[in-house]
Formats: C-alpha cells, sequence, structure tokens
C-alpha cells in the first residue's frame, strides 16, 4: 500500500491556492518535479476545487485578506496542506476549522513536501475509513433498538416471550425477504400511527 501511494502522489493532481509569488512559484516548480498535474488559484475560489487529490492552502494568506474559505472541508473531499510562515493561536484554530491535514513551512523547501503530501493523503484516507466504520456501527445500534423496541410491542400486544418475539420478528422478514430491522421499523410505525389515531378519537 505504501508504495502504491508513493507511486499515485507523483500523478496526483494539486490545487494550489495561493497568491502568485516567489513562494508559490517554487512551491509549482517542486510539484512539478514530482510530477504532480498542478492547478492554480487566488483569490480562493467560491466553491471547492474539483477532481484534485489534494490542495495546497496558503493560510495565513487567507487569513489576513479573506478570513476563511467560503466552502468547508469535507471528510470525502481532498486533504488541505496548509502553507504557514508563522505561528499564532489564531492560525492554529484555523488549521483546524478548515480540517487540515499537514503543513509546510515558508520559505518552501524540496525536503519533506514529498513526506507531507504522503502523511496528509494517508491521514485523510484513514478518516474516512474510520467515518465509513462509524456511520455503518451507528445505524446498527438503530437497528438494534428498533428490534428491541418492536420486540417489546409485540411482547405487550400478544403476550410472547422475547424468544418468540424475535423469532416472529425473524420469519416475517424472511418471508418477505427483507432485514428484522425493516420489518421492526414497519411495526414501529404501525404502532404509532395507531396510538395517535386513537388519541385524536
Amino acid at each position: 500500500m505504501t508504495i502504491d501511494l508513493l507511486r499515485d502522489i507523483r500523478s496526483f493532481r494539486v490545487a494550489v491556492i495561493h497568491p502568485r509569488d516567489a513562494e508559490m512559484d517554487e512551491l509549482l516548480r517542486q510539484l512539478r518535479r514530482i510530477g504532480c498535474e498542478v492547478t492554480t488559484h487566488w483569490p480562493p475560489p467560491k466553491e471547492r476545487p474539483a477532481g484534485v487529490d489534494l490542495i495546497f492552502l496558503d493560510m495565513t494568506k487567507l487569513l489576513s485578506e479573506q478570513g476563511k474559505l467560503s466552502w468547508s472541508a469535507d471528510a470525502d473531499g481532498p486533504p488541505i496542506v496548509a502553507l504557514l510562515d508563522y505561528e499564532s493561536p489564531t492560525v492554529l484554530q484555523a488549521l483546524v476549522e478548515h480540517g487540515v491535514c499537514g503543513f509546510v513551512g515558508k520559505p518552501v523547501r524540496p525536503f519533506g513536501l514529498l513526506t507531507t503530501m504522503f502523511l496528509a493523503h494517508h491521514t485523510a484516507a484513514e478518516a474516512r475509513k474510520a467515518q465509513r466504520r462509524l456511520a455503518k456501527a451507528e445505524r446498527r445500534l438503530d437497528g438494534l433498538k428498533k428490534v428491541a423496541k418492536a420486540k417489546a410491542i409485540l411482547i405487550d400486544s400478544r403476550r410472547i416471550s422475547e424468544e418468540e418475539a424475535y423469532r416472529l420478528l425473524r420469519e416475517r422478514a424472511m418471508a418477505r425477504r427483507t432485514t428484522i430491522e425493516a420489518v421492526a421499523a414497519a411495526i414501529i410505525d404501525a404502532t404509532e400511527i395507531l396510538s395517535s389515531e386513537n388519541r385524536c378519537v
């Protein structure tokens, strides 16, 4: 995986959000030397650059001129690497708010650039995996809660045991070729509708 990622980085599409100056020229020179395809932007675009693998952002210039980007960081979007020429509490806060995955100090030097790109991309990929795992776990937990609630409804309405309630849910799911969670949700919805209608009578 590591070798493949390093190989991929050499063909990255990179967006550089930075005013045109000597620092930008040096960064472009180093990125092209690595083999990246580069597009440049300034002022920062109103929409996040599309079709890119990585974004370099002049954070200190952004803070001094605009304060913040008009688009927010997205876990599924390209990782952002900040370019910094000083540190301060304001800068550090901005790094967090923009979801920055790495930084390059100014003046830009060749050493460390490839490593920063590698780590930023790897960190963002791991964060996306963790987000997907969390979403899956939350869906699973929500499903378990629905099953537990549907079992309680069946136990109360049919005067059956918890095992019998679960067996009934499972049989209905198999008969309808759906999940137990879907059957549970349908039972909960139907019960809530009937309860609402009874209150209105």
